[in-house]
């Protein structure tokens, strides 16, 4: 049996007997996604796209953090977007995507004026998430090192998944929406620093909603594009048969948001510089050193994670997010790295700029390659100040995976830093409220009542 059949199989299955970890993940997940469309949706991606539409697409789905209102597929454009905008959403290492920046938006397009319940919507996101993550141990990390951006190329087809299983396609329906999503799926990793990076997200989101109403409007496709002679696998890096047989034997046994889980980012920058923000943050906590007495600073990732991490001297903010030096330097000196640490006033800070330019990053042969964030192959930073004495931290779990997870307040925290420019503090206190208690909500059109801002 094909991949894209075994996948729409799960679509069609009837049943939602998930366990209450899964329940628990995905509730968590989206009110993360929301918080950080909310933060994304006055970034220059996520107004460009929006002007770029606003006359020609209008429509009746919500986009949020703005008044105006978008045709579903262009709607799902600039909320993901906004979703990767400040790359400040979830993540995780099968599949090494970013999976609920390009599900959620695609769904709430999909579900805008449909009676569609909180419940299913977390019940679309785990097959999403399940879809996503099995690809991603069937094909990487071969697809992912021959430079493919997994969260376009993988995520176009899990979140094409969702929007499937939100509309309960039957068997037939849901593989040709997963063939077509298949034949969409592009987006190359070079792409950090620029609009185009977050861009895949709303174009990802975008391509879901388009696989999945050409389906429903009778459009066919083959079975083998993923795992056939000419397929997906076979064209973005290897393919491998018993990998591919081996992810396809676990499918909801166990859930994959349950295995793997996702990765919830405690920072807005790129997933490869977190355990050196939580390394630097180690050092600060501990010794409290003088950014005036630093000499010098010393850190190490896997040799692989410099292909992303480009930007040695970033001057805007989404250069910042790609650049280690400038993460490791900005909680030197300011003690978090949170939205403010990446705004313009920290990007001209006199000794973040210092700090950024006396660091230097040694790549290092990771003990496995086919392992993204290895904890046994920590991240470590060396900071030497101006009396010789050497602080050390390292790092095996980042803050925020599933393995180190944040808490509560901790993801609060996250969610009120994300909406306050643009929600009153009663309403993002209503919003987070709804979105802790969405599985009770039988309608959500409550929820795109608090998804607009004032303009």
């Amino acid at each position: 049996m094909t991949a894209i059949r075994c996948f729409a199989r799960l679509i069609a299955d009837p049943a939602r007997d998930y366990p209450q970890l899964a329940r628990d993940r995905s509730r968590a997940a989206l009110a993360d996604t929301v918080g950080c469309m909310f933060a994304g949706a006055r970034r220059p991606v996520a107004v460009k796209a929006l002007s770029a539409f606003r006359d020609s697409a209008p429509g009746d789905c919500v986009v949020v953090g703005h008044q105006a209102r978008l045709h579903a597929p262009f709607a799902a454009l600039v909320n993901g977007s906004s979703a990767h905008a400040l790359d400040y959403d979830d993540y995780d290492a099968p599949a090494n995507s970013h999976p609920s920046a390009v599900i959620f938006p695609a769904l709430l397009a999909m579900a805008n004026g449909q009676a569609k319940s909180g419940a299913d919507l977390l019940d679309a996101h785990i097959v999403g998430v399940e879809i996503i993550q099995r690809l991603g141990e069937a094909m990487n990390m071969a697809h992912y090192y021959a430079g493919w951006h997994t969260t376009m190329t993988l995520g176009t087809v899990g979140a094409s998944a969702a929007c499937a299983r939100l509309f309960g396609f039957d068997e037939h329906l849901g593989a040709h929406a997963l063939s077509i999503a298949a034949s969409m799926a592009s987006g190359l990793t070079n792409q950090g620093g620029f609009d185009t990076k977050p861009l895949h997200a709303g174009l990802t989101a975008q391509n879901a909603v388009l696989a999945t109403t050409l389906a429903a409007s009778g459009v066919t496709a083959s079975d083998e594009v993923i795992d056939g002679r000419i397929s997906l696998a076979k064209a973005m890096g290897e393919h491998q048969p018993d990998k591919f047989d081996a992810a396809l034997a676990k499918l909801a046994r166990p859930w994959s948001i349950v295995e793997h889980g996702l990765i919830a980012k405690a920072y807005p920058s790129c997933g490869y510089t977190h355990r050196l923000i939580d390394a630097a943050l180690k050092i600060y906590t501990e010794h409290r050193p003088e950014p005036g007495r630093i000499n010098g600073i010393r850190a190490s990732v896997p040799l692989a994670y410099l292909d992303l991490l480009t930007y040695t001297d970033p001057r805007t903010t989404a250069e910042a997010m790609f650049s280690a030096e400038y993460n490791i330097a900005a909680v030197l000196v300011q003690g978090r790295f949170n939205l403010a640490s990446v705004d313009e006033t920290s990007l001209a800070d006199a000794d973040i700029r210092r700090l950024c330019a006396v660091t230097r990053i040694e790549p290092r042969e990771p003990r496995d390659a086919q392992i993204p964030y290895d904890p046994c192959d920590p991240d470590w930073v060396e900071v030497t100040l101006d009396d010789g004495r050497i602080l050390t931290a390292s790092v095996e779990i980042a803050l925020g995976d599933p393995a180190n997870p944040m808490n509560n307040e901790q993801l609060r925290a996250k969610f009120d830093n994300c909406t306050q420019d643009l929600l009153p503090d009663s309403r993002h206190a209503e919003l987070w409220s709804l979105l802790s208690g969405i599985e009770q909500l039988s309608d959500i059109a409550e929820l795109y009542t608090l998804l607009t801002s004032k303009e």
